[in-house]
């Protein structure tokens, strides 16, 4: 079993947390047919140890890729250790290391981290983390919400950006499901190496995303900007997905500061395109930056790659609701 679960559950919700693995979602599922519940998100296997391979988790305090584990800051050059193959700092320093219960009711659950309690913490800086998972009953359905903060703990200021990392089933009850997905997104951003390379623009892909339709059957790993100006209205900053044959939808609506937007559709055998072999999840991920930010804005002038400098005692709030309704 994994160890040391925390599970919170309405009469349709039911969510799990992995404290000891990043205050992870290991499950999130729905009740359907015949009182068993269908994971929204992939659920995690029962002796799961990897947070990669959990159903979400946090990325802090830097989202996505560094290239190289390095960046610039108000003129200094920073080093920090890298754990991918290709050399790249990812997905933060928070994901794989226990955070604290510090309160739990019937339908909440608050985690706390501290940088401080790590000798060998990943970041220059030091800074606490709070999640607050809550979730909210509704006749059809109900929504989990994730306020998600970020303080600088430390006496010099630095930059910073955290973000959701959620795999999604690509089918509930019915197999019949052809899941349906429209996001926020008004351009792309090159990558190499799965970092951002130049500012974002617009193309098919983005115009696509926008209306709720069938996602491409193809490998898809690509990262979105919002447009800002869009972002004063209400609930712009929302994705929809709906499972057709199951007749379940589900909006997830992000806080102004999360415009940055990962979709990753991943397939068996991408480098064969005549042959989609697509994988049964994909991640659809709000996050506050674009990969690689800090070098994106240091290399190439590019303003608008969501970092946000944190003074000492300042804060970075962020919330996420996850709205499922079935018929």
């Amino acid at each position: 079993m994994i160890q040391s679960l925390i599970s919170i559950q309405t009469d349709l919700l039911r969510l799990s947390l992995a404290p000891h693995l990043g205050a992870s979602i290991a499950d999130f599922s729905l009740k359907g047919p015949s009182g068993f519940f269908f994971p929204l998100m992939r659920r995690a296997a029962p002796d799961e140890t990897n947070s990669s391979l959990l159903s979400s988790f946090f990325m802090l305090p830097w989202v996505n890729r560094i290239r190289g584990g390095r960046f610039s800051f108000n003129n200094h050059q920073h080093t920090i250790n890298t754990n991918t193959a290709d050399g790249m700092a990812q997905h933060g320093d928070v994901r794989k290391r226990p955070w604290s219960v510090s309160s739990q009711s019937a339908n909440s659950v608050t985690l706390d981290f501290d940088s401080r309690s790590f000798p060998d913490i990943n970041w220059p800086w030091s800074f606490t983390a709070r999640a607050i998972y809550t979730l909210t009953p509704s006749p059809r359905g109900g929504t989990l919400r994730i306020d998600l903060s970020l303080r600088n703990t430390d006496a010099s200021p630095f930059p910073t950006g955290l973000g959701h990392h959620p795999y999604f089933s690509r089918r509930l009850w019915d197999d019949a499901d052809d899941l349906h997905l429209s996001m926020p997104v008004a351009a792309r951003y090159p990558l190499k190496d799965g970092c951002a390379i130049a500012p974002a623009t617009p193309d098919d892909l983005s115009r696509h995303l926008r209306t709720l339709a069938p996602i491409p059957n193809q490998h898809i790993d690509a990262v979105f900007a919002t447009d800002p100006a869009s972002l004063a209205a209400p609930e712009a900053n929302t994705a929809h997905m709906h499972w057709p044959s199951s007749n379940v939808k589900l909006i997830i609506r992000a806080s102004p500061n999360l415009a940055h937007w990962i979709l990753y559709a991943p397939h068996a055998r991408p480098e064969d395109p005549g042959h989609p072999s697509p994988l049964a999840f994909i991640a659809v991920e709000p996050q506050s930056q674009v990969n690689d930010a800090f070098n994106l804005e240091s290399q190439t002038g590019t303003r608008t790659t969501g970092t946000v400098v944190l003074h000492p005692g300042e804060e970075l709030t962020t919330r996420c609701d996850f709205t499922v309704e079935k018929a």
